[in-house]
């Protein structure tokens, strides 16, 4: 896109408080709350404690001083200034204005009467934002920043500690532990186990060994004042590390004995574990990972732990395979829905959480098809199902996106380029043929009907991250038809 172009479908502007509206169709609210007054969508926010209002409010106030950092997203239709990325903070911003719309939640009113009074901002403060009058440019925004992050990596632990160092306010802990991290990097393994003990979930027993007495020790190395460590032997030190990290990754001992922070909660058992850690073990970790690293279905490498064979690479951070919200009429597929969404950490129930996920895939595909009363052969398999439906539903798409922009009789061509921004093309991977694609629904059945096949937690979520638009248009254009 030219800059011309670019410059003629968005606009800078310092917008006021009054002048901004919440987007009722924000994919934070349910269906039942298109078309609700901005009381209602307030009180939605504050309702749900994932949304995290008082605490993000407290940190606008806390940082009032500092320029704001990220711009709110508005769509200008029919008069009105709405916004499209951003609702939380223009949500926090309406409240810090009038307090009186938590009215209904005690300990909230109570905070953001406070927190009014540390700022007390009127109905005229400018937020910054980027203006379009195109929705589709808009949510190109809203994509980028949450389906894909904003393309940022979030930080471990290992970063914060970096960061806590480099801004001068890291303590001798921090900076013992970034010593350790960056040692830890340094090691002959592959990436992925490295990666694997410094982040989420394993990297407070890495720490709760390395750190102690006894390591110290064994390990050789000493702690200056600062926190900066001095090897003595850095051979000796490097092969007991080595050992150390895959026994962490891999939640064992060259014993078999089970290593995690339940099993070293005590000094004792630390103590008891480094006993027994010997640089001979070194060359059994190589071996080990070259008897353990396999091809899996899609042709990739992945490290097999010994004690579970399936793969140990670290998952996303979430706990649950769905992320967003549906409302799903439908009570069966809604309590799978629920399921999916609030009950099954995928990390500790992958099987079940796949085989649901292929179930919550079929009952969709069919409900939409006797909804929308698509004609389908009675021997049509799943595939054929998903081609059908996505066809339907990107035209479906297309129309009503042509038609919010004031384009009700579209011609051929308009139409085919509104069809082309539409295409659900990871949805449409699911009916290949190729056995080969994450996708495929193949793979979803031989979560069913494979018994080698063992779902890997942190590859389901991505499953489900590249399918998540799709299913949020299907239920949408399901709930609209029905209503």
């Amino acid at each position: 896109m030219s800059a011309k172009n670019t410059s003629s479908i968005w606009k800078t502007a310092q917008l006021s408080i009054k002048s901004l509206s919440l987007w009722d169709e924000n994919s934070r609210f349910p269906e039942e709350y298109f078309n609700q007054d901005e009381v209602e969508l307030i009180k939605y926010f504050l309702k749900k404690k994932d949304f995290k209002i008082e605490p993000f409010a407290r940190e606008v106030v806390k940082d009032f001083d500092l320029p704001q950092l990220e711009r709110l997203v508005v769509l200008e239709l029919k008069g009105k200034k709405i916004a499209l990325e951003g609702n939380r903070r223009l949500t926090v911003y309406k409240l810090l204005l009038n307090p009186e719309l938590a009215k209904d939640f005690q300990s909230t009113y109570k905070l953001f009467k406070e927190l009014s009074k540390a700022v007390k901002i009127s109905a005229n403060f400018k937020l910054e934002a980027v203006v379009t009058k195109s929705k589709d440019e808009g949510l190109r925004f809203v994509d980028r920043k949450h389906n894909k992050g904003n393309n940022e990596v979030g930080w471990g632990e290992p970063e914060r500690r970096n960061f806590s160092v480099r801004r001068s306010h890291g303590n001798s802990k921090d900076v013992l532990r970034v010593e350790l991290a960056n040692a830890v990097k340094k090691l002959d393994l592959p990436d992925v186990i490295k990666e694997a003990v410094l982040g989420k979930g394993l990297v407070t027993t890495f720490y709760r060994i390395v750190d102690s007495a006894s390591a110290r020790k064994k390990l050789g190395y000493e702690v200056a004042e600062d926190g900066a460590i001095h090897v003595k032997d850095q051979k000796k030190f490097d092969v007991l590390l080595k050992t150390i990290v895959y026994s962490v990754w891999s939640k064992k001992d060259f014993n078999g004995k089970g290593i995690d922070s339940r099993s070293l909660n005590k000094t004792e058992a630390i103590e008891k574990y480094v006993a027994t850690i010997k640089p001979k073990d070194a060359p059994k970790v190589d071996k080990e990972l070259k008897q353990s690293t396999k091809k899996n279905l899609f042709g990739d490498d992945v490290i097999l732990t010994p004690t579970r064979s399936r793969s140990n690479q670290v998952s996303a951070d979430r706990k649950h395979l769905i992320t967003s919200s549906m409302y799903i009429k439908d009570p069966r597929i809604n309590d799978v829905y629920t399921e999916l969404k609030t009950k099954l950490e995928v990390d500790y129930v992958p099987n079940a959480v796949a085989v649901l996920f292929r179930v919550f895939m079929e009952c969709s595909i069919d409900c939409y098809i006797e909804t929308y009363k698509l004609p389908v052969k009675d021997d049509t398999r799943l595939a054929g199902k998903v081609l059908k439906v996505v066809d339907h539903l990107e035209e479906a798409v297309a129309l009503r996106r042509l038609s919010e922009e004031g384009n009700a009789n579209p011609t051929k061509a308009e139409f085919k380029k509104a069809k082309e921004k539409v295409k659900f093309k990871s949805m449409r991977k699911v009916a290949t043929k190729d056995n080969n694609s994450t996708l495929s629904v193949g793979t979803f059945h031989d979560f069913v009907h494979d018994y080698k096949m063992s779902p890997i937690p942190s590859e389901l979520k991505k499953h489900w991250d590249n399918l998540d638009g799709f299913f949020c248009a299907l239920w949408s254009a399901i709930s609209n038809k029905k209503s």
